[in-house]
């Protein structure tokens, strides 16, 4: 008779298991100053033999740190990486001093910061390498990590300038402000008046705290929005990739290379973090199989989710609300939803299928109805535009944008590296996960879905910007494979054996982070000689606009200095280079202020820089400007605050100009 084993009928894992014969009794362990005892194959515990010694192979075979499989001694203690990361964060803080934009040139923020703050940097990618190098990366550490890496990346300018930068953020602040003071958009006006709905949060969030404006929130908004648009990135590879070292580097890929600038006070940093939202919702509970998971799906044949109904259901909603909550919120995010949830479906992989139409339903109701204003008037042209005019879009994204000096072109050179560098390297971890089995082409196609905006819809000169933006969450996936796979090999290595070829391996990830990080810094900062600000830059704006009367003209000489931040709709804010073509020859310049020029002209010195970096003007053009409006006897110096002057007209322009607010959104 065949005794039946556990593989013939179910494991009981509670069934008492007799690991030897007898009674188990206690086993006492001699002290460590006694001599080895060893277990023979068979009886009990013999007594050392005098005289003996035991084989020194079974001595020298116990573990020590830096000679086994693992790393020296070292780089192998737990503390190691979290002083590395303390270090950092001394010297980054050690190294801030104020920068104010006088002193920076063409290259922008990054050539003056000092070496102490340049070297934390890669000290605390440092940290993060050594903790994914672990057995068991510590979770708590990887998180405190990726927390100062966002404030080290985001938060450089706020700490080191004056005031907010960027006068986009400064306008939003002038359009919150008037919808909380009149309860309603100004029609007409601007375009993002038809997508108002982070204005009117932000202006509930002002009214309901008690503060007169916005202006508090500019400063760290970048931070706080890059801060949720990382979390939102983790989320998502762990929804996407499973909780493995691979979902820790996708964040810090999206941290290292968003040079974008995207994350500043405006609707799109909000939308982008609303996005990553409803795209974690949807993979972690509404999606079946997993992006990576080497499984053909069907459209016809979708698998439910692993997901408890319950989960689903909830899930459901919060897309749905998400969805909805983005359609009076940015013009171009919810449309992108609603296609990448398209794309999910059509491949099989969406179990709700009505979901994606929700989403697009809400948006072009939005855009029918409530964005009646924009399209009013231009829906004929709109619809008759080429589809798919390529050209205008790299002429204006790409092209168009490549002028200036050498500082500023090696900037923008950077910037289009980055996006590359990320591209191939998703292009090379997709090749790596085809190798492993990965059947499905969903996940390439959704790092590449973004860039059809481009091809849909130019939107100006900041389409390719966008498109980046929206695709990098994705192409981190991918490119998160790639340096964890390097890193996985330099875990397995044998330093004893092959020291030279375990250090390449993990030299690899934090080549290509370090690399991002310091490139983005620079990217990012690249535009600080004209888009940073100093206290008497804001004076000299906010004395122009409380002097103006209501239908008063208030310019600058290009959008290098935040106007329209308040009395929005009540005082003509606008730019000169709208209206006056040379800006880059003293005289013409002159003359067309003088028949077309507004009832205030703010000069401050980042329009000075803008002009010497685009137009080649020479350092004293705002003195001699200065000097021929005044000889013209039409302007009259009225205010000076440390170099930040304010022309005032003395008679009206021949020429009413008519201007916009500026910027874009």
């Amino acid at each position: 008779m065949n005794t039946p084993t556990r593989f013939l009928r179910p494991f009981r894992p509670n069934r008492p298991v007799r690991r030897y014969p007898g009674r188990n009794q206690p086993v006492h362990y001699p002290p460590a100053s006694s001599p080895t005892r060893y277990i023979p194959v068979a009886g009990k515990l013999a007594p050392p033999t005098e005289g003996t010694s035991p084989p020194r192979r079974a001595v020298e075979s116990r573990p020590r740190l830096g000679q086994g499989a693992g790393r020296p001694a070292f780089l192998a203690d737990p503390f190691f990486g979290p002083a590395l990361a303390g270090i950092g964060l001394i010297l980054w803080v050690v190294g801030l001093h104020p920068i104010p934009p006088s002193e920076i040139g063409g290259m922008g923020l990054v050539a003056e910061l000092s070496i102490p703050t340049l070297l934390s940097y890669p000290i605390l990618i440092a940290a993060v390498v050594l903790e994914l190098l672990r057995y068991t990366p510590r979770t708590w550490f990887l998180s405190g990590y990726t927390l100062l890496g966002v404030v080290f990346v985001y938060g450089l300018q706020p700490a080191v300038e004056q005031v907010a930068r960027l006068p986009v953020g400064w306008l939003h602040v002038g359009f919150a402000d008037y919808i909380a003071s009149h309860g309603d958009i100004l029609h007409n006006y601007d375009a993002r008046f038809s997508w108002a709905g982070f204005f009117s949060l932000v202006a509930m969030i002002t009214k309901a705290a008690g503060i007169p404006d916005a202006v508090p929130l500019l400063n760290w908004a970048p931070v706080v929005l890059s801060g949720l648009m990382v979390l939102g990135v983790r989320a998502l590879a762990v929804s996407a990739l499973g909780n493995r070292r691979a979902s820790w580097i996708a964040p810090w890929i999206f941290l290292a290379a968003d040079w974008t600038e995207q994350d500043y006070f405006s609707p799109q940093g909000t939308a982008m973090v609303l996005l990553l939202a409803a795209l974690t919702l949807t993979f972690r509970h509404l999606v079946r199989p997993r992006l990576t998971e080497p499984v053909k799906a069907r459209l016809r044949a979708r698998l439910a989710p692993r997901s408890s109904p319950k989960a689903r259901l909830v899930a459901q909603g919060a897309v749905v609300l998400i969805g909805i909550a983005l359609a009076p919120t940015h013009q171009l995010t919810p449309f992108l939803l609603g296609v990448l949830l398209v794309l999910l479906l059509l491949f099989g992989r969406l179990w709700p299928a009505w979901l994606p139409f929700i989403v697009l339903g809400a948006a072009v109701v939005w855009f029918s109805l409530g964005a009646s204003e924009f399209w009013s008037g231009q829906l004929i042209q709109m619809i008759l535009s080429p589809l798919g005019d390529v050209s205008s879009s790299v002429d204006e994204g790409i092209v168009n944008r490549f002028a200036g000096g050498t500082g500023h072109l090696i900037v923008l050179a950077v910037r289009v590296a980055i996006s590359v560098f990320v591209m191939a390297l998703a292009a090379v971890g997709i090749v790596l996960m085809r190798r492993d089995s990965l059947r499905s082409w969903l996940l390439p196609v959704l790092c590449l879905a973004p860039f059809a905006i481009a091809v849909a819809q130019p939107y100006g000169g900041e389409v390719f910007m966008r498109c980046f933006l929206f695709s990098l969450p994705m192409l981190a996936l991918p490119a998160a494979i790639v340096l964890e796979r390097a890193a996985t090999n330099a875990r397995r290595m044998r330093w004893r054996n092959r020291p030279g070829r375990t250090i390449v391996l993990a030299a690899i990830p934090w080549v290509v982070l370090t690399g991002l990080v310091a490139s983005t810094v620079t990217a990012r900062g690249g535009n600080d000689a004209y888009t940073s600000f100093t206290r008497s830059d804001i004076s000299a704006a906010a004395w122009a606009i409380g002097q103006a009367q209501p239908g008063q003209r208030v310019d600058s000489l290009v959008n290098s200095v935040p106007l329209s931040f308040t009395r929005v709709g009540e005082v003509s804010q606008y730019e000169v280079d709208g209206y006056c073509q040379r800006m880059d020859q003293l005289d013409p310049l002159v003359g067309c202020i003088r028949e077309s020029g507004p009832d205030y002209l703010v000069l401050t010195p980042p329009q000075i820089a803008y002009l010497k970096i685009f137009d080649g003007v020479p350092a004293d053009f705002g003195d001699r400007l200065v000097k021929g409006l005044e000889d013209t006897g039409l302007y009259r110096l009225a205010f000076n605050d440390e170099g930040s002057l304010v022309l005032a007209r003395t008679a009206p322009a021949e020429e009413n100009v008519q201007g916009s607010g500026g910027g874009t959104g």
